[in-house]
């Protein structure tokens, strides 16, 4: 099957402009090309915006009935299960409310209720929410009493990490505490302080808290898109990005977001995903602003290497998203040496990272015992994939070659 076919399908599916009847400019389909862009959009968290976009904006276009029912069930099994987060979400929020901790809703708890209109159309994944440090304590305190269970055993603010993660009780749901957007370990000046003093009031799952001002929203979206995968996350984030532009409209300052990806140093970052957004989606942004956020030694190259990841049909070996640019680093590395030093970095990481993902504090004179434990762990990871790469595996080479390719974007991006 011709994959980049079924990927421009996809993307004409997208774009159709409202204005346009009859689903013009999109091709008939088969019932087997049908099926692939079912499992596109599946991969892409996108099935329920992809079905909404096909009724309103493509009436004209044909569609088999056992796609059509496909469709349908997907946009209901995400109705109901946003229905059965937000209400997670409440109680989370009324906690955190009757103890006057403020709280920001972040992304898609955020989008899908107050941008894109009808929650049932925004896939989430997870819960997020942005904390003040100083609040950490008592919000970890509040969870575990309301029976959440923490993913690491010592909840440590260090200079390596920005958020706690707990499974909800009974649930199959992460809720993820934020203090920071990003992690300490990329080179960005985040004004969270900032964020803080231009956050506006809202109303989310039925409780009063705050999200994002538009330009901080977008700012984000743009730097989580780039930045903390990738691009791995697919379409769904630049879907986001045109409907934040669609429900804000002229209320969104440019010349506030350009000056604030400048101080921030995330120019490369917004300047990319945005393009991106514009290439892949139609969105329509500013040319001069785009033009003035252009990088001086920007490429088209990067913009080439970002698509390949957004579309990436590849397996990561089993790895989260959060896991997989520490892996391409690994495996791009083009000297073995390199990958020496890159796995005793991994391996020797601080007593504070060591307390979070074993029992003993870091103070503790037994972590440093659980330095054999994550050899051991990492071997289990990781060293069926290093004995495949040592035996020339073509799968592990071309593996490598696609972690050398997302380790040179990012290189990109995070260096000013």
């Amino acid at each position: 099957m011709d994959h980049n076919y079924i990927d421009d399908l996809l993307l004409k599916c997208l774009r159709a402009d409202p204005v346009r009847a009859e689903g013009a400019g999109i091709p008939p389909i088969s019932e087997a090309d049908w099926n692939a862009l079912l499992e596109q959009a599946a991969r892409h968290g996108i099935t329920p915006l992809f079905y909404h976009g096909l009724r309103t904006h493509c009436p004209g276009v044909s569609i088999p009935p056992a796609v059509t029912a496909a469709l349908r069930q997907a946009y209901l099994e995400n109705a109901a299960r946003n229905v059965r987060l937000y209400q997670i979400l409440s109680g989370v929020l009324q906690a955190l409310h009757r103890h006057t901790i403020p709280v920001i809703v972040l992304k898609g708890a955020h989008l899908a209720e107050l941008v894109y209109g009808a929650p049932a159309l925004r896939f989430m994944g997870d819960l997020d929410l942005l904390v003040k440090t100083g609040d950490l304590m008592k919000v970890d305190a509040l969870l575990i009493e309301m029976g959440c269970t923490p993913t690491i055993h010592n909840r440590i603010v260090a200079s390596d990490n920005n958020e706690f993660v707990y499974i909800m009780p009974r649930r199959d749901v992460c809720l993820e505490v934020h203090w920071s957007i990003l992690s300490p370990l990329l080179p960005f000046a985040i004004d969270t302080e900032g964020q803080w003093e231009r956050a506006r009031p809202a109303r989310i799952a039925g409780v009063d808290a705050a999200v994002f001002c538009p330009e901080d929203l977008l700012l984000h979206l743009c730097l989580h898109a780039g930045c903390t995968h990738g691009f791995e996350p697919g379409l769904k984030l630049f879907c986001d990005i045109r409907e934040i532009l669609r429900h804000y409209g002229e209320g969104l300052d440019w010349g506030v977001v350009q000056h604030r990806a400048r101080a921030w140093g995330a120019e490369k970052c917004v300047y990319l995903t945005l393009r991106l957004s514009r290439e892949l989606l139609g969105v329509a942004l500013p040319e001069e602003f785009m033009e003035s956020l252009k990088p001086s030694d920007f490429n088209e190259g990067f913009l080439a290497l970002a698509r390949d990841q957004i579309f990436s049909r590849k397996d990561r070996a089993g790895q989260p998203l959060s896991m997989w640019p520490a892996v391409a680093s690994f495996w791009g590395s083009a000297r073995l040496r390199d990958k020496v030093v890159l796995f005793l970095k991994g391996f020797f990481i601080s007593r504070e990272a060591m307390a979070r993902l074993y029992p003993p504090p870091a103070d503790s004179i037994r972590i440093y015992f659980y330095y054999f434990v994550r050899l051991k762990d990492l071997l289990r990871v990781y060293g069926r994939d290093i004995w495949r790469w040592l035996r020339r595996d073509e799968e592990m080479k071309a593996f490598a070659r696609d972690g050398k390719n997302l380790t040179t974007l990012k290189d990109w991006l995070t260096t000013s």
